[in-house]
């Protein structure tokens, strides 16, 4: 039997990250990683260090050596990451369930588009804030593609600059998210996990201007119920499924449902779209949220206080009770798209636009559904404790946001005072209705929550 040859060479893998070099020396394996990530620029070093490696065991002589005198000399430390070394590196660690995968989407368009092509090339260790507040500057006068600006919200495609003459740009906000936010969290993993010795307050420099931040944008109750009737009487396109055959239509309750929902609960969008048959109790007119849905992915609520229990007017009641399928299990989801999958919020905004142009309606993002709700019931003097247990989001917030649409407190006193001396303070404001009928039925005082949110007939 031939006797198979000793091995002399030496082998690169790259298992994690990083170059790793494998031989074999006096019958025993080592294997040595290095500095390096695993990138083409990096290859032709290593292949170096594995020539000598194997040349060293070729003469017989021991090839540890060779990494003890590269440790114990200061000459011979290795040359740092680049910018784009690194997050080749780092990328590959955002991965669900950890990171979720909307936000590791955003890293690798914001670094891949913005940030590598200028920083790239420069060490990690070596960048200033001079190289910050260039790429700040940069950014902030960078033209929006075409491609980039059809991306974009509707209410959102009029941000930065756009004349004839001076193209659209990046917004304040995008950029901030870019450098604060993608840029932001690498650096600090690369100082906190990989120890590498980033120069401290990199963004001093860094200055900001005064953005313009688009409000909220409701739409007006009779819109609001004209979208609605789209959906309920929208008859969308099936495919047969088979070669040959013709392309169906028909009517699909699931996503006129989901609309109503969002109009009349102040959910979002994500919220919505992750609901299981388990966490509705249509008997106690109650959703309980535990999770949102969002790019396919099933995650956590946005924060711990958006896990609520939202109410429902009895009316929402009846529409689910509609939908709800004969044979369901837990965790079925509660509104499905024309496949049957769980819709998904950012496919069904293709359904949502078409509406709105095919009604004439202002072109907004499908959150103004939230905006809707939320600016309604504040400027119905709705219970502050009530509409943020409903919500998920703390009263200062909605102040702040929607403080414009609050009730004025004097026209609560006036009527106190009218009501108490009708002779010297008459009442002229009239009755108060809260809320308009709910596509033409009334709900009953009491029906939905201790508050009196929604009364049939005005106070007295």
């Amino acid at each position: 039997m031939k006797r198979r040859r000793p091995y002399r060479g030496c082998a690169i893998e790259a298992p994690k990250g990083r170059w790793r070099v494998r031989f074999r020396w006096r019958g025993r394996r080592y294997a040595r990683t290095t500095t390096l990530a695993a990138t083409a620029e990096n290859r032709a070093q290593v292949d170096k260090l594995a020539a000598l490696i194997g040349a060293t065991i070729a003469a017989g002589k021991n090839p540890l050596a060779l990494f003890k005198t590269a440790a114990g000399s200061k000459s011979a430390a290795p040359k740092s990451e680049t910018v784009r070394a690194y997050y080749e590196r780092w990328i590959a660690d955002k991965v669900p369930p950890m990171t979720r995968k909307a936000l590791a989407l955003d890293y690798r368009r914001h670094l891949e588009g913005y940030v590598l092509p200028r920083l790239g090339p420069i060490p990690i260790d070596r960048l200033t804030p001079r190289d910050i507040v260039a790429l700040q500057a940069e950014l902030l006068s960078r033209p929006l593609t075409e491609h980039a600006r059809r991306r974009l919200p509707g209410h959102q495609r009029g941000e930065g600059v756009g004349t004839a003459s001076e193209p659209r740009t990046l917004s304040v906000k995008t950029v901030r998210n870019i450098l604060l936010g993608s840029f932001g969290a690498r650096l600090r993993d690369a100082a906190h996990i990989d120890e590498i010795p980033i120069k401290p307050n990199l963004f001093s420099g860094v200055q900001w201007p005064r953005g313009i931040v688009p409000g909220p944008e409701p739409y007006e109750p009779a819109e609001r119920d004209r979208i609605l009737a789209w959906f309920k009487g929208k008859r969308f396109g099936l495919h047969a499924g088979r070669p040959g055959a013709t392309n169906r239509t028909r009517l699909h309750p699931p996503y006129h449902a989901f609309l109503h929902t969002l109009f009349w609960t102040g959910m979002r969008p994500s919220e919505a779209a992750g609901l299981h048959w388990e966490d509705i109790d249509l008997n106690a007119a109650t959703v309980r949220i535990l999770r949102s849905r969002h790019l396919g992915q099933e995650r956590a609520t946005k924060t711990p206080a958006a896990a609520r229990i939202v109410e429902l007017l009895p009316h929402t009641v009846e529409i689910l009770r509609t939908i709800q399928p004969l044979n369901v299990v837990p965790n079925t989801p509660v509104f499905t798209n024309l496949e049957g999958r769980p819709i998904e919020p950012k496919a069904l905004s293709t359904h949502w636009y078409h509406c709105l142009r095919a009604l004439g309606l202002p072109i907004r993002g499908l959150y103004a559904t939230k905006d809707t709700y939320v600016s309604l019931a504040m400027s119905r003097g709705v219970d502050p404790v009530w509409l943020q247990e409903q919500t998920g989001v703390r009263f200062e917030t909605l102040r702040r946001h929607y403080g414009r649409w609050m009730r004025s407190e004097g026209a609560d006193q006036l009527r106190k005072l009218g009501q108490l001396a009708p002779k010297l303070a008459p009442n002229k404001l009239g009755p108060l209705q809260l809320f308009n009928s709910i596509e033409g039925d009334e709900c009953e005082e009491g029906d939905l929550n201790p508050h009196g949110f929604y009364p049939t007939r005005p106070s007295t």
